[in-house]
């Protein structure tokens, strides 16, 4: 809960500043991308539009934005890199290099999710592109769910040891992609004509906490993948060229009996 609410203090500003810093021309850039992206209708569509087509302010709310936006962006990557350092029991790095690693941390959090959307912009035009869009959302997560964890835990943890959390997180981030064009369409209507534009809110906080779900869910599981001692486990590990901490620890010497 504690991510999904400071990813939202995150979005909405970057939704803002988007729309503020978008031509003339194009100030409805970010209402239109999230009518495609949950295949909006009728109330639903028309309450996005109307929140984010022409944020109030111009100039200054751009400001203010990117001021909140480099705040709460900060602030939601150093919650998700405590995150990731409990689940791996890595100790945390304090000084210049453990704020670097948060900053490309971000950073490629935010890359990732402009090329996604590229990619998704591009496959558009192509026939079939429904079922195009879904190997291209797993590789991406892939990627994007591996690189992130290794640079907000220091690089200490190696990264092949972090695929498997890569891949579950962008398998079940795949697989919630195609849930929320079934479920946000109505959950946006409903909730816009009872709460009327703060509905939209609504709905993207309970999109945000599903999402953190995942990362969350994944992350604890592949951590715990790691340490096991399954045979199934030892055998990806052996695929993958790596090893548990539990498989290269000595063992422990038994005194008495």
């Amino acid at each position: 809960m504690v991510i999904a609410s400071q990813a939202l203090t995150a979005l909405i500003p970057l939704l803002l500043l988007v729309s503020t810093l978008a031509p003339a021309d194009r100030r409805d850039v970010v209402s239109q991308a999230l009518i495609r992206r949950f295949e909006l209708t009728g109330n639903a569509a028309d309450a996005v539009t109307e929140v984010f087509a022409r944020p109030v302010g111009g100039s200054s709310i751009g400001v203010l934005s990117v001021v909140i936006l480099v705040f709460s962006g900060v602030s939601l990557a150093r919650r998700m890199q405590r995150m990731y350092q409990e689940a791996w029991q890595v100790e945390p790095v304090h000084g210049v290099r453990g704020s670097l690693n948060t900053f490309l941390g971000l950073g490629a959090l935010l890359l990732e999710i402009a090329l996604l959307y590229l990619a998704r912009s591009l496959l558009r035009s192509l026939p079939r592109d429904q079922l195009l869009s879904i190997p291209v959302s797993i590789l991406t997560g892939l990627v994007l769910w591996t690189c992130v964890p290794w640079l907000l835990l220091d690089g200490r943890v190696y990264w092949r040891r972090l695929v498997p959390g890569g891949l579950l997180a962008s398998v079940c981030g795949a697989a919630f992609s195609i849930a929320s064009t079934i479920y946000m369409p109505r959950t946006m209507e409903t909730y816009s004509e009872r709460y009327g534009l703060f509905g939209v809110t609504l709905a993207l906080v309970g999109w945000l906490l599903c999402v953190s779900l995942i990362i969350v869910g994944a992350t604890v599981v592949s951590a715990e993948f790691d340490r096991s001692q399954g045979w199934f486990a030892k055998r990806v590990r052996s695929w993958l060229g790596v090893s548990s901490t539990k498989d290269d620890a000595p063992p422990r010497q038994v005194s008495g009996p």
